[in-house]
C-alpha cells in the first residue's frame, strides 16, 4: 500500500533521511522505532508532503502512485491521515467542531461523529468542551478521532503515547490494534518499545536517517535482545 524507497530528506543543508526504505501493507500495524533525532518525525512529515523537510531524492509510492510533487491536502485526499506529535488541536474549537470540520455531521457513511463517539465515549461526554479544556488523554483521543473522519486507508501516528498515563496508553493500544483489524494500515512512530510490541505486526529501527533493522513483532516477543542492541537499550 505504502512504499518508501531510498528517501533522502533535508532541513536546509542538514541531511536527515539517508535512503530510508520501508513499506506498509493494508491492515498492517508497522512500528518505527529509534532514539531521539534519528529522523522518525522527518519521515512522517516527508510522507505527508509538508513544506519542511525537503525531499531531494527517492520515491513515495501510494498504491503505485508517486506522492512526491503533491501538496499535503492532495495526500490527504488519497485517504492518508496524520495523528501528529503533540496532537495539534485548535484551542478554541469544541470536540464536535474538530470532528465536523472534516466531514459534515449529516454524512452517515464511513467514519461519522457518532462512530467516533462510540469508540471514545469520553469524547461524547466532552463534546462541547474546547480543545484547551481537555486532558492529555482526551486530546489524544480527539486527534485520533479527527484523523479517522477522512475515512483513511492509512494513518500515520507520531508518538501517540507521549505524555499519557499508563492506563490511557493501554486504552490507546487497544484502539490501534482494533483499527488494524478493520483493514486500516497504520505506521506508528513510537518511543515506547513495549507499547509498540503490544500492537505492531512488524517493526523497523531507524538510525541516523536509515533503516538498520526490520523484524516481525513475533520474533521480538520471543527474543528482545537483538532489537535492544539496535536501540541502545540494556
Amino acid at each position: 500500500m505504502l512504499e518508501v524507497k531510498n528517501l533522502h530528506s533535508f532541513y536546509g543543508d542538514a541531511h536527515v533521511l539517508h535512503g530510508t526504505t520501508l513499506h506498509v501493507k493494508p491492515g498492517e500495524v508497522v512500528a518505527l522505532l529509534g532514539r531521539n533525532g534519528m529522523g522518525k518525525t522527518t519521515l512522517i512529515r516527508s510522507i505527508m508532503r509538508l513544506a519542511q523537510p525537503q525531499v531531494k531524492t527517492g520515491s513515495l509510492l501510494w498504491k503505485g502512485e508517486e506522492l512526491l510533487g503533491l501538496s499535503p491536502h492532495e495526500v490527504a485526499k488519497r485517504r492518508i491521515a496524520l495523528v501528529p506529535q503533540g496532537r495539534r488541536l485548535f484551542p478554541s474549537l469544541s470536540v464536535t467542531e474538530h470532528l465536523t470540520m472534516l466531514k459534515a455531521a449529516s454524512v452517515k457513511e464511513g467514519w461519522t461523529v457518532d462512530r467516533v463517539f462510540e469508540m471514545f465515549p469520553r469524547l461524547a461526554e466532552r463534546r462541547s468542551h474546547r480543545g484547551n479544556q481537555l486532558s492529555g488523554g482526551e486530546r489524544q483521543m480527539l486527534a485520533v478521532g479527527r484523523a479517522l473522519m477522512i475515512d483513511p486507508e492509512l494513518v500515520l501516528m507520531d508518538e501517540p503515547s507521549e505524555g499519557l498515563a499508563p492506563v490511557m496508553v493501554q486504552h490507546l493500544e487497544t484502539i490501534i490494534a482494533n483499527l488494524g483489524k478493520t483493514g486500516l494500515g497504520i505506521l506508528l512512530v513510537e518511543q515506547n518499545l513495549y507499547s509498540a510490541l503490544a500492537v505492531a505486526d512488524r517493526l523497523y529501527v531507524l538510525e541516523t536517517g536509515k533503516v538498520v533493522h526490520e523484524v516481525s513483532a513475533a520474533e521480538v516477543r520471543n527474543d528482545q535482545s537483538p532489537l535492544m542492541r539496535f536501540l541502545g537499550v540494556h
